[in-house]
């Protein structure tokens, strides 16, 4: 079963992430266990998978912030 509406999987946002920042898996997993141990952002059991987890889109958003350089001044 699909993630819920404006929610990914958790490899599917590792993919997302990858293709945005370009980081590997485990960069981005680490920067995941620190924001949600900050807080910052939530995972979710898949309700129609109960080994998987989903995250919110936003959250990914937040995810790649972390990963991205700032802009050039």
């Amino acid at each position: 079963m699909p993630a819920p509406e404006g929610y990914v999987t958790k490899m599917a946002a590792i993919t997302m992430i990858r293709q945005r920042t370009g980081y590997g898996r485990f960069v981005i997993e680490k920067k995941m266990a620190e924001l949600e141990a900050a807080g910052n952002i939530r995972f979710h059991d898949n309700p129609g998978n109960e080994r998987s987890k989903v995250i919110s889109k936003l959250d990914v958003e937040k995810i790649v912030a972390a990963l991205s350089l700032p802009p050039p001044e």
